[in-house]
């Protein structure tokens, strides 16, 4: 039931990749690349192999880096189920998707129109990327500061590896505005600045329980239970990209000016608060509250 439950969670993340960051359709790009990768969107995952790569292919392996050396060697276990997304543009319109088999491997069949494609890779709860470097041949990802390891991978390689580090420290977890608004004693600090602007705990608490159409109430809401997460002690290494954006978004946006749901200003915001919602309810790097 958990390997269902964790597999369902991917899906639904990368589908938020697929809506957000990845959105507008080019289709003329996404059909050509898309057929000659047909066969293995459509094989399970159990049925893939990854190396070595078919012609034309590009593979590799997503795998728990025990050591955090960045290397795949004795102790270091396959992560299975792990989404594997691929784009060029990353506009939406040559996406791609695979799934890890039971060794960590994945595999991306036939020759897209462009040479190098960006790979998204979700971090897993608990986890960040690996070191990279010449010390360090078997990890290429990088935290996009979004919740997703990132790497441009040239087609036909077959060393697209990707390791997680387990976190070393023990984490309390990420609270959503609910229970940043219920526990006070749990705040780390007495004042927070949100958008350049300084509040109180109790402003702050004030804010976190109001409810209506205004979407900057709500972009304060996901961003200071984020901000409040990572003083706690919580990884915030997939969050930090996020939280800047957050605040630079409400400096432009004051708490209160009234944004709408349809407006051009939260079409940027919302991307924004998605993933912010997404960490404080601990589907990023940190695990939620228990």
């Amino acid at each position: 039931m958990l390997q269902d439950d964790t597999k369902t969670e991917l899906k639904e993340r990368t589908q938020w990749l697929l809506d957000g960051p990845l959105k507008h359709v080019r289709a003329a790009a996404l059909a050509a690349a898309l057929l000659p990768l047909a066969s293995i969107v459509a094989t399970p995952a159990s049925a893939q192999t990854a190396a070595p790569c078919m012609s034309g292919g590009t593979c590799g392996t997503v795998y728990t880096d025990t050591n955090g050396n960045g290397i795949i060697d004795t102790g270091d276990t396959p992560i299975e189920g792990a989404t594997v997304t691929a784009c060029a543009v990353c506009d939406g319109t040559d996406t791609l998707t695979v799934t890890t088999d039971l060794n960590g491997a994945f595999q991306f069949l036939g020759t897209p129109l462009d040479s190098t494609f960006s790979f998204y890779v979700m971090i897993p709860t608990g986890t960040s990327p690996s070191p990279i470097g010449p010390d360090h041949p078997d990890n290429i990802g990088t935290s996009n500061g979004a919740g997703f390891s990132v790497a441009p991978v040239p087609l036909g390689s077959n060393a697209a590896n990707f390791g997680f580090v387990p976190t070393a420290a023990a984490q309390p977890g990420t609270g959503t505005p609910g229970y940043w608004k219920n526990h006070p004693e749990a705040w780390p600090v007495g004042s927070i600045m949100v958008g350049n602007v300084t509040y109180t705990k109790a402003q702050a608490i004030s804010l976190l329980g109001k409810t209506g159409k205004d979407k900057t109430i709500t972009m304060f809401q996901s961003l200071v239970s984020a901000m409040l997460s990572v003083m706690v002690g919580n990884d915030g290494s997939c969050i930090s990209a996020a939280i800047m954006e957050g605040n630079k978004w409400l400096m432009a946006n004051p708490v209160g000016s009234n944004v709408a749901g349809g407006s051009a200003a939260w079409t940027s915001g919302d991307p924004i608060h998605i993933t912010l919602d997404a960490y404080d309810n601990g589907l990023l790097c940190a695990p939620h509250r228990q």
